[in-house]
């Protein structure tokens, strides 16, 4: 994907960052290294968090990534007819699980634990952990530090923060890039509003719905369901994971002219309001 673009790839997990100095560390096969940097762009994205609930880290099986699901999986595959399995936690995720369980083992018993009613917090975003960041994803406390997706609290439309979720994440990462690139360039900082428009689930492979929302995601009297709904979410899923392996097909790249650069002495460079 990155094959021509200038962009170094390295495989490592990242485990730590020093603000201060500037550099990320990473933990690879080659052992342990010291990455530099001018500006930071931190998409970690979001993971499992136990919230202190005792047992749950070490008997919950989490399906933040990958790896937890297959292991979820992989569990699932050795219950027999009648065994139980709650999936906890009432909001997108939760539901989706647990409707994806129910349809593809209907002999286990499938429960759904919510804390408050079932899907009430779809849209609220909680700020634990998150770079508060203002409209062109720069960090408020480290300007040369940028957040872009579930990383970020991200305020939106409404002075309401952006909801954990790919169309959140796909604009902020535009609005960071063209933000970096207008400081580097001397052009204008984007300020393009971050809206949604709908909120897709699946009800497993049959099923769906779509709920049309607001620019500040508050739900509108439209909804799309059934058969129909599921496709249009598999639609969404199957274009945005194509979209990844091929970044703006057939359309031009827009290069800006470098105004400033590192070691060389020159008039200073006043940035956009």
């Amino acid at each position: 994907m990155f094959a021509g673009t200038g962009v170094e790839v390295v495989i490592a997990k990242v485990t730590g960052v020093d603000v201060g100095r500037r550099t990320v560390t990473v933990a690879g096969a080659n052992g342990t290294a010291e990455l530099t940097y001018d500006t930071l762009v931190y998409a970690l994205g979001s993971g499992w968090n136990a919230q202190g609930v005792p047992g749950a880290a070490e008997h919950a099986y989490e399906i933040a990534g990958r790896a937890g699901a297959l292991r979820l999986r992989e569990r699932l595959s050795r219950l027999t007819e009648g065994q139980a399995v709650v999936v906890v936690g009432g909001g997108l995720t939760g539901i989706e699980a647990a409707a994806e369980i129910a349809e593809a083992r209907p002999d286990l018993d499938v429960a759904l634990a919510a804390r408050d009613g079932l899907g009430d917090r779809l849209s609220p975003v909680d700020g634990t952990g998150q770079i508060v960041v203002d409209g062109t994803m720069r960090s408020v406390s480290h300007p040369d530090v940028y957040a872009i997706g579930d990383a970020a609290m991200v305020m939106g439309p409404g002075n309401k923060p952006l909801r954990m979720s790919c169309a959140s994440g796909t604009p902020t990462a535009w609005q960071a890039a063209d933000a970096i690139a207008a400081r580097l360039t001397g052009g204008p900082l984007p300020n393009a509003s971050i809206r949604y428009f709908n909120q897709c689930m699946s009800l497993g492979r049959k099923e769906g719905l779509i709920q049309y929302v607001t620019a500040d995601d508050r739900a509108v009297r439209a909804v799309l369901t059934g058969r129909l709904a599921a496709v249009y979410k598999e639609l969404i899923c199957k274009s945005a994971a194509w979209g990844v392996a091929n970044p703006t097909p057939g359309l031009p790249a827009r290069r800006r002219p470098v105004t400033r650069q590192r070691g060389v002495a020159g008039p200073a460079v006043k940035e956009p309001a």
